[in-house]
Formats: structure tokens, C-alpha cells, sequence
């Protein structure tokens, strides 16, 4: 009789808990060996819990911002074409990128004899 609400809160419970304590994630389009786009301000973006605060290392940059709404972005400031570097996102928890390069980053679309 008492199982299903006792089962209920529990999960509810459980889900409040994973949340108030998130780790700082990243977008599949942040990687290793990724190529960040010179010349320009770099936005960097992903989520984690509500009021953390998020600080974004690269090369001798280092922005910090909180997140909002589990969301937070900061931008990198323009960058010069340079040698393979780590970019470090610390929260919670700290995600490293390797190899990460700033160079021409380019988008082309057609046919493959393009």
C-alpha cells in the first residue's frame, strides 16, 4: 500500500540529488584535436548546475562565468594561429582537451567533387 509513494519520493529524491550536484558537461562538438577559430572572439559553452562557477583555461587565457539556468558560456579573445594546446574546463570537475589548435576553420557543402 505504501510502496508506489514511498517508491516516488525516492526517485524524486534521488533526481534532486544528481541535479544540485552536476558536473560541468560539454556539447559532442567540443573535443580532443578540435580547431578553435582564429582572429575571432571564441565562445566556449556547456552546462552544469545552477551557480557554478565555470572557468575556462587556454593558452594564457582564463575566463570564469557562473551557470544560469544550467547553462553558461564565456569567450576566449582572439586567438593567433599557434601550436597544439590543452583546454581546460574546471567546475566541479575538470575536463581537459588535448591537442586543440587555433587555425582557418571552414564549413563547405556540394558535391564530392567539390
Amino acid at each position: 500500500m505504501f510502496k508506489k509513494p514511498f517508491s516516488l519520493l525516492a526517485t524524486v529524491a534521488l533526481f534532486s540529488v544528481a541535479t544540485l550536484h552536476a558536473d560541468v558537461r560539454m556539447p559532442v562538438i567540443f573535443t580532443d584535436n578540435m580547431v578553435l577559430q582564429r582572429g575571432v572572439n571564441v565562445p566556449v559553452w556547456g552546462f552544469a548546475a545552477n551557480g557554478e562557477q565555470v572557468t575556462v583555461s587556454y593558452k594564457r587565457q582564463k575566463v570564469s562565468t557562473k551557470a544560469k539556468d544550467g547553462r553558461w558560456m564565456v569567450k576566449l579573445k582572439s586567438l593567433r594561429v599557434g601550436s597544439p594546446d590543452m583546454l581546460v574546463i574546471d567546475g566541479r570537475n575538470r575536463i581537459e582537451l588535448k591537442n586543440v589548435v587555433v587555425g582557418e576553420v571552414w564549413i563547405c557543402s556540394g558535391q564530392s567533387n567539390m
